[in-house]
């Protein structure tokens, strides 16, 4: 099967290219919308692109939110590399997940400047690799209202410690602890607590398990004794690493009400 990128043609969606620093994005917004926007920062995930997100971004402006949809470094426009080469994922995936991390404030600044985002009304979000890098945003950048994390994790220790164990490589070390721990949300609780985080999740996930969400939600639980509701984790039943449109739509229901 050959995937192609999903072309749209919406009376009710403008898209648009912009570069962000060095950064290429793809900007979708409602047609015609003035003033300030609710918006919503898309990561992609490993082997993907901004291009092969173009159905979710029509979608999710098609109610009413501003979406930005970053390359990835050594993805899309940004020194593509061939993903499926041997030890390149244990390479670079931590590389790529830290740089989207790092240059989230850049983005966030720009479009708050240029790009008509309402400061007070900008959530993250993002699948696989990018359910990873959008949780390790949403730790660096405690103003951003909401976080939805599709088949990503928010647990980096466990998930390294499971990618070893799947590939057979050595335990994970105590340097790698450490500089994951910069931004694993399970060291940084109090920076996202009575945040509201959603996480969907296919319980049969072969390439990110859903431990890694189990184990988050197990520890965020408690506090969020005062506001339960703001913490969610939702398992799709036989589903491996893939996306819904159930889950889309309840990624909409949650931007609608925290954001």
């Amino acid at each position: 099967m050959v995937w192609k990128t999903f072309e749209p043609e919406s009376q009710l969606v403008s898209l648009e290219r912009i570069v962000i620093g060095d950064i290429p994005c793809l900007r979708y917004r409602p047609k015609g919308s003035k003033g300030l926007l609710p918006t919503v920062i898309y990561y992609h995930g490993w082997h993907s692109s901004k291009e092969y997100q173009r159905f979710k971004g029509t979608v999710l402006a098609a109610y009413g939110y501003q979406v930005i949809i970053p390359d990835a470094m050594y993805h899309g426009e940004r020194n593509p590399i061939d993903h499926n080469e041997p030890n390149v994922f244990e390479k670079y995936f931590w590389d790529v997940v830290f740089q989207n991390t790092e240059e989230s404030q850049l983005i966030i600044e720009n479009i708050i400047e240029n790009y008509q985002a309402d400061p007070n009304r900008i959530g993250v979000m993002g699948h696989s690799m990018g359910g990873f890098s959008a949780s390790g945003v949403f730790v660096k950048n405690t103003h951003l209202r909401c976080m939805v994390n599709l088949n990503g994790s928010c647990s980096w220790v466990k998930a390294e410690e499971i990618f070893r164990r799947i590939g057979n490589m050595s335990p994970i070390t105590d340097e790698r602890v450490k500089l994951l721990s910069q931004y694993d949300p399970i060291y940084n609780k109090e920076k996202i607590k009575n945040r509201p985080i959603l996480m969907l999740h296919g319980d049969r996930d072969s390439s990110v398990p859903i431990d890694c969400q189990r184990e988050f939600f197990k520890e965020m639980f408690p506090l969020y004794s005062e506001n339960p509701e703001k913490l969610k984790l939702i398992e799709i039943p036989r589903m491996d690493h893939y996306i819904s449109t159930g889950m889309l739509e309840a990624a909409i229901e949650w931007f609608e009400k925290y954001l």
